[in-house]
C-alpha cells in the first residue's frame, strides 16, 4: 500500500506542472516501474492542438529512458469527480510494457477511485507477440 501512496502522490506532484493552454486539462501520471521505482509524466500540449504528449506517455517514456521494461502499476490522475481512463493509443503504449499482473489505478484530487488489472481495459490489445511473428 505504501508504493501506491507513494503513486498517488508523485502524479499528484508533476500533474501541477502540465502544459495545457489549450484544454485547460492538466493530467498526471505515475509509473512503478517491475524495478520498484516509479517514475512520472505530464501532459504537454502544442499549438497544433491535439498534438502533443499525453501524462501516460511521458511516464512511460522516462521509465524507458531509465532503463526500465515492465510496468507493475501505473496511476493517471486529473481533477474530475469521475476517474479519466487513458486514451486508446495510450492504452496500446501501456500494454506495449504491461505484464500479467499490471494494475491501473484511477484517480481525482482526492485519492483512487478505481484499480484493476489493465486486462481489464484491452482485454484484446495488440500484441507484440503477434507482431515478432
Amino acid at each position: 500500500m505504501t508504493q501506491t501512496k507513494e503513486l498517488f502522490a508523485a502524479a499528484y506532484n508533476i500533474r501541477r506542472h502540465a502544459y495545457a493552454p489549450y484544454s485547460n486539462f492538466a493530467v498526471g501520471a505515475a509509473v512503478l516501474g517491475n524495478n520498484g521505482k516509479i517514475y512520472t509524466g505530464t501532459n504537454v500540449e502544442n499549438i497544433s492542438y491535439p498534438c502533443g504528449t499525453c501524462a501516460e506517455q511521458a511516464a512511460i517514456a522516462e521509465m524507458i529512458g531509465n532503463g526500465c521494461r515492465e510496468i507493475a502499476e501505473i496511476l493517471i490522475i486529473a481533477d474530475t469527480a469521475e476517474p479519466i481512463t487513458p486514451c486508446g493509443a495510450c492504452l496500446q503504449r501501456i500494454k506495449e510494457f504491461a505484464g500479467t499482473q499490471t494494475i491501473v489505478h484511477l484517480a481525482n484530487l482526492n485519492g483512487i477511485i478505481k484499480s484493476l488489472n489493465f486486462n481489464d481495459f484491452l482485454p484484446l490489445a495488440f500484441n507484440n507477440r503477434e507482431v515478432q511473428k
